[in-house]
């Protein structure tokens, strides 16, 4: 059996994939690559995953990822840009397991802990992490146990802020970082587009307003007896995530971000919520108003889930609204508008949506990313992270006045 049997065909290599994968080879097929979000992690990935195939015909691939959304993915990818059989694809997560292996098995981590050690028992094996600062933790680690004749690790911060599993788990395992390659090289190879961010702020309801005041007083006074020496810690934790549930729910999130997406005729748009219920609220505004909308979220089965991912890779809907599951995930270059309508305070989740509309394509000279605020907190949040962001063409700062209805303007 020869790799022509799976790998049918690879897209055309970007200068810095030809340089990441002549220095995956020289490292004896091991190693990480450290790719800035949006700059092509899975069609290099797909290039090595040939030359593994190539070397070892009869091999079998494992591929690991964190969510269900980046294993949808990687199974389109598959099919759409190397043309492979999905025949020769099986995935494995909590939606269900198949009755043997395949050529290429994708796994989310949760699963893979126990199966891919299994998978990769009988045969030449190449295991694949994909957003691999994941797996440094004593479970995820599991997913690294087997010998494999070839390693591949993506992320674009593979060395984890809090710990030093990286060196410690990590790189034994899937070898160095033998390649990195940044935002600013990005920019400056026309990889990733140029951008501009409009940050725009949205009025809670009395009530919301009420409850939120409520709430920032309590934390006011747990910090205080925390300093004092009470043990008031995981109180102060529950009381901030209830703050922040009452701004990230805000009512006024929906109808401003139908708006936005309004404004923009024509493109193709992302749009994030943090809840599941205002998603598909977003998505029914839509279409009342003659979008080619689709949801994208965990209550969504996964055939209709990559079917709606297909869509919107080729154009046949305009805009994809989603939760959290498309944090890490999706590779549209099309898209050229994101809509933040809610967001957890991760600095690493907000890179991750960047990169959703960082990819270049025909006709997009640039991407614009809105954000939506209802608090000081988020604001200051903001204004620190529109600060320590380089090559942003413009940071716009807007106000939503009525609640975002129709006809209600956005003021600077």
């Amino acid at each position: 059996m020869t790799s022509s049997n799976v790998v049918r065909q690879t897209p055309s290599p970007r200068r810095w994939q030809a340089d990441a994968l002549s220095a995956w080879r020289s490292a004896g097929q091991h190693g990480v690559a450290q790719v800035v979000t949006g700059g092509g992690k899975t069609t290099f990935a797909g290039l090595c995953l040939k030359e593994f195939f190539d070397t070892y015909p009869a091999g079998r691939a494992i591929v690991v990822v964190p969510t269900v959304a980046l294993l949808d993915q990687w199974y389109v990818a598959l099919q759409e840009d190397f043309t492979i059989s999905p025949s020769d694809i099986r995935t494995y997560s909590g939606e269900g397991t198949p009755d043997e292996p395949g050529r290429i098995n994708l796994m989310v981590v949760n699963t893979a802990r126990k199966q891919a050690g299994q998978v990769a028992s009988f045969e030449p094996s190449m295991l694949i992490v994909d957003e691999c600062h994941r797996v440094g933790s004593p479970e995820n680690a599991r997913v690294l146990d087997g010998k494999h004749s070839a390693t591949l690790g993506l992320s674009a911060t593979p060395r984890r802020e809090y710990d030093d599993a990286f060196e410690a788990v990590i790189q034994p395992v899937l070898g160095p970082v033998i390649y990195e390659y940044g935002y600013d090289e990005a920019r400056r190879d026309e990889v990733v587009a140029s951008f501009e961010l409009v940050n725009v702020g949205v009025e809670m309801t009395p009530d919301e307003q009420d409850r939120y005041d409520r709430l920032s007083r309590q934390v006011s006074t747990l910090v205080r007896r925390y300093h004092e020496g009470d043990d008031v810690e995981s109180r102060i934790k529950k009381v901030l995530r209830d703050r922040a549930s009452v701004s990230s729910n805000a009512q006024a999130r929906i109808p401003v971000a139908v708006r936005l997406a309004g404004q923009h005729p024509g493109k193709r748009v992302i749009i994030f919520h943090e809840s599941i219920s205002a998603a598909n609220a977003i998505a029914a505004l839509l279409a009342q108003r003659g979008y080619r909308v689709a949801a994208y979220h965990s209550a969504i089965g996964p055939d209709m889930r990559r079917d709606n991912l297909r869509m919107f890779r080729r154009g046949q809907i305009d805009a994809l609204v989603s939760c959290r599951a498309l944090d890490e995930g999706v590779n549209v270059p099309e898209a050229s508008i994101a809509i933040v309508a809610s967001s957890t305070a991760s600095a690493r989740q907000r890179i991750q949506r960047l990169g959703r509309i960082l990819r270049p394509a025909a006709g997009k000279d640039k991407a614009i990313v809105y954000t939506l605020y209802a608090t000081k907190v988020e604001e200051d949040r903001l204004l620190r992270e529109s600060e320590q962001l380089e090559s942003v063409d413009r940071v716009t700062w807007l106000k939503s006045t009525r609640g975002g209805r129709d006809g209600a303007p956005f003021t600077a």
